[in-house]
């Protein structure tokens, strides 16, 4: 994969930091990031929430390798999304998740550029066959819309004078 253009790893983090909102359209807190970036739950995490907010403001940009293993756990990616110059997480992840793209790659090593061009036109025309006219896939694919959570029962929330003074008279005309 040829290099691509430099891209900090604060700003890569802040990017997956969006896509990984909560049904409340929140971002993690950076404790909950350091909590995840353990190697199984319960366990030590590979750095504490000041690191991750170090990084995330980018004042910390020379990582131990636990630390990257660390974030990539937090974020569910591949490794070498947080290497300098990898930037494709789309073609990371489906070079990571699925052996016969790892294969298929394997299999074009040594037949130069007409191999590659030739399998690239196989891929569009695949895509097209199901469906798929849009060419263009985007370098760090969207990320699923988060589920509506239904509303808890529980308090109302307080109402200020002239709601409270509008609901009052609703109740008493029957309306």
């Amino acid at each position: 994969m040829p290099p691509g253009p430099f891209i900090p790893l604060a700003s890569k983090l802040a990017l997956l930091l969006r896509r990984k909102r909560g049904v409340d359209g929140k971002t993690p807190s950076t404790r909950a990031i350091a909590a995840s970036t353990a190697e199984a739950p319960g366990q030590r995490p590979a750095m504490t929430h000041q690191v991750v907010n170090e990084i995330l403001n980018g004042t910390k940009t020379d990582l131990k390798t636990s630390q990257l293993l660390g974030l990539a756990r937090a974020f569910e990616i591949p490794l070498p999304y947080l290497l300098p110059g990898y930037n494709g997480l789309t073609s990371l992840a489906v070079y990571e998740e699925h052996q016969d793209a790892r294969e298929a790659l394997r299999l074009i090593h040594d037949l130069g550029p007409s191999g590659a061009a030739e399998l690239l036109e196989a891929a569009r025309e695949i895509r097209s066959r199901h469906g798929h006219s849009d060419l263009t896939v985007p370098e760090v694919p969207e990320p699923l819309p988060p589920v509506a959570e239904p509303p808890r029962p529980g308090r109302r929330r307080r109402l200020s004078f002239d709601e409270a003074a509008q609901r009052a008279v609703s109740d008493l005309e029957g309306t």
